[in-house]
């Protein structure tokens, strides 16, 4: 059993890397004109504009999500590919008057949320802490996080369908809410979102893994319960492994998570962990 457990996980990490790639250059539907348009942005960006990440078309309108200063933001592009038609040679000038616009005007701003409306969207999610340290400051404030363990936090977004804005602490002061009052109310829409929860005893009798695509698999690590003693992996956004420490091979399920990690578009961590004393320990400090 612990063979096929063991292949699977590996057949894991390899359909995580084409999914990405796939998610990542997908350009569907389009006439030949317009994506050879959304490629020549996305080549644009990369080269001119490195610190912003082009994440892909919106499903049900012409508009691409960008991220910008740490945050994700839908940007419309009709008229931007109307310029680029009129205006071919000058395609540079215009993404970076595009890009000034959104940092000007575009982005979700902190004053604008309202806490009546973005309290049932609030919702965790578990980051490493050298991410946030690249990627935690933005707008008015850094973000609001919560420590996991020494590597990992706790950090908190506002889940729009078309995009994800990091809760910063301006948001908490002109809420006038606390860390705690946020922490408990994203954990609470957490486990009304549904999807499957690991259960810990379950878990301690077979591996088990969360991959439901909405974006919170590895948040649900919070949900764990009745798990000391666990192996707990965390490569990306969209994976959760739990499982019992007999009968693993340690050596292949540590290279497992590091690969899918290392090819995810969304790494959390490519450390292996086991429940301590209610705390996520590295397998290394816990043996």
């Amino acid at each position: 059993m612990w063979l096929w457990v063991g292949i699977g996980w590996g057949a894991l990490a390899l359909g995580l890397a084409w999914i990405h790639h796939r998610l990542g250059r997908a350009q569907g539907g389009y006439p030949p004109e317009v994506a050879a348009f959304l490629l020549r942005l996305e080549t644009e960006l990369a080269a001119a504009h490195p610190d912003v990440q082009f994440l892909g078309m919106l499903p049900d309108r012409f508009a691409c999500l960008l991220r910008v200063d740490g945050q994700e933001t839908p940007v419309g592009l009709h008229e931007a590919w109307r310029h680029s038609q009129a205006f071919p040679d000058a395609f540079s000038r215009m993404v970076a008057r595009l890009l000034a616009d959104v940092g000007e005007s575009g982005l979700d701003r902190v004053g604008d949320v309202d806490f009546a409306d973005a309290a049932p969207l609030l919702m965790p999610q578990v980051r490493s802490r050298a991410w946030v340290d690249a990627q935690g400051a933005f707008g008015d404030a850094a973000l609001v996080q919560r420590p996991l363990n020494h590597d990992l936090v706790t950090v908190y977004v506002i889940d729009d369908p078309h995009c994800m804005v990091f809760v910063c602490r301006e948001h908490l002061r002109r809420w006038r809410k606390s860390e705690a009052d946020l922490h408990n109310l994203a954990v609470a829409n957490l486990g009304r979102l549904g999807g499957d929860v690991i259960d810990g005893q379950a878990a301690s009798r077979e591996p088990m893994v969360l991959q439901s695509g909405d974006g919170f698999d590895a948040a649900r690590v919070l949900l764990l319960e009745q798990a000391e003693g666990l192996l707990v992996a965390i490569p990306d956004r969209d994976t959760l492994w739990v499982g019992p420490a007999q009968g693993q091979n340690l050596e292949q399920l540590m290279a497992t998570t590091e690969a899918i990690a290392r090819q995810s578009s969304h790494p959390v961590s490519a450390s292996l962990y086991r429940v301590t004393d209610g705390q996520l320990a590295p397998l290394s400090e816990s043996v």
